[in-house]
């Protein structure tokens, strides 16, 4: 194997890691069973909370379930719902009738269970519906995991990729939004599918028109997501760079086919709100909390950011006198205390400076969007809207980390897991309350 590089040199460039040999690093049979008892474990704990929820904590009826009333409006030949929503907070009422503003792909992926069940069960289809799109996360991430290793950008032990693949699955924000299993939190599920298999591609066959598909798809689950365009971009640019056509060619191809996606968006906006610009969000009703900062000063403002900046990266964990001892604020908590594995981004760099700078890429367009946004998640435990790079942000780390996993980075995932699973038993089943801006 050509693996000598990796220890010779520094700031390996992406063609030279694309040069080296990507055949299979672990030995097939044995440790292929190994990483599917692994994800079956993990799984097992999945479905086992999402069971314990429904039985303990069943979901409340009517709210967060507008993909399921968006799905069954369609099925009757609307783009809105049909009569009046349960709830109607995050709705949008125009001209007599209710829309979801939020980009619709969920309630594509949902439309054969509503199909089937109607109306019916709508907060456990979309629970359902979450914990199965999580556990599908939870299989890309291996799935990228293991790339990563045949391309000597990760430690190749089974063990590192166990570790890592725990804490993504239990350790992240991703576990609390896959349980919440609403509105919301089912977009940056869909979102994060969509992003690994975008991940999953450029460590694959690299194909510029499938990569745009998938990220495309990630955009009509979390709009956002289309920011993350630059990772394709940096990735192409390392290793074509002395390409000049073949690079125009891949980048054209890339930006054509997210082109058709963003045009959709706009038709679709148009088909409801007469306007393709008119994504719904400034006629929503929203809690009136967050609703005077959006028509005060409109979705995105520079007004936004001191705030966001505090509760996406320095807002601590807090102390109570009484149960649960340990809580979080609602309005948001620093992705970097509640996920502290994510520490060891800063270290990414140390070996592979092109494929990190291009997984930064990803990451920094999504993180200006929502530093600017008119709210911050609004109630949730961590800070939700992480997801829509958490996928960029949590590989950087974990080329960060060791070769293999020792007694610190052990720790650091130990504590990742704990503060994810207390987060979710404190926010489903005690709800502290709201403890200000």
């Amino acid at each position: 194997m050509a693996k000598t590089k990796l220890t010779t040199r520094k700031g390996l460039s992406l063609s030279s890691i694309e040069a080296s040999d990507t055949s299979e690093v672990f030995p097939a049979a044995a440790t292929a069973r190994r990483h599917l008892l692994l994800f079956v474990g993990v799984v097992i704990v999945y479905v086992g909370v999402a069971l314990s929820q429904i039985l303990l904590h069943p979901p409340a009826v009517g709210g967060g379930s507008h993909f399921v009333l968006l799905a069954d409006g369609w099925l009757h030949g609307h783009l809105y719902i049909v009569g009046t929503p349960p709830a109607t907070s995050d709705f949008t009422n125009y001209h007599g009738h209710w829309y979801v503003a939020f980009p619709p792909l969920p309630a594509v992926l949902m439309l054969p269970l509503v199909a089937i069940f109607h109306r019916s069960y709508q907060a456990v289809i979309t629970l359902v519906f979450s914990v199965g799109m999580g556990v599908l996360n939870i299989w890309l991430m291996q799935q990228v995991l293991l790339r990563l290793v045949r391309k000597h950008l990760l430690g190749g032990t089974f063990g590192t990729v166990a570790w890592l693949l725990v804490c993504f699955a239990l350790g992240t924000e991703l576990f609390y939004a896959t349980m919440k299993g609403s509105v919301w939190f089912v977009a940056h599920v869909v979102a994060t599918t969509f992003l690994l298999l975008y991940i999953c591609e450029l460590l694959g066959k690299q194909r510029s028109w499938v990569a745009a598909i998938l990220l495309g798809l990630a955009s009509l689950s979390r709009s956002t997501t289309l920011l993350a365009f630059p990772f394709f971009l940096v990735w192409t640019l390392a290793q074509h760079r002395k390409k000049p056509l073949v690079l125009l060619q891949n980048w054209t191809t890339f930006g054509s086919v997210l082109g058709v996606f963003l045009v959709g968006m706009l038709l679709y906006n148009y088909a409801r709100f007469g306007s393709p610009l008119d994504f719904g969000y400034n006629s929503m009703l929203v809690n009136p909390l967050v609703g005077d900062n959006l028509h005060g000063y409109g979705q995105f403002s520079t007004h936004f950011l001191a705030t966001n900046v505090r509760f996406m990266l320095l807002e601590p964990p807090k102390l109570l006198a009484t149960f649960p001892y340990v809580s979080f604020n609602p309005y948001g908590t620093s992705i970097f205390l509640t996920m502290p594995i994510l520490f060891f981004v800063v270290l990414g760099f140390r070996k592979f400076r092109g494929f990190a700078s291009s997984l930064l890429a990803g990451c920094v367009l999504p993180i200006g969007a929502v530093l600017l946004y008119f709210n911050t998640g609004w109630y949730q435990f961590g800070y939700r809207f992480a997801l829509d790079f958490l996928p960029f942000l949590f590989v950087l780390a974990a080329m960060g980390m060791p070769e293999r996993s020792t007694w610190y980075v052990k720790t650091l995932i130990i504590l990742s897991v704990l503060l994810n699973v207390w987060g979710y038993i404190v926010f489903t089943y005690a709800r502290p309350p709201l403890l200000g801006w």
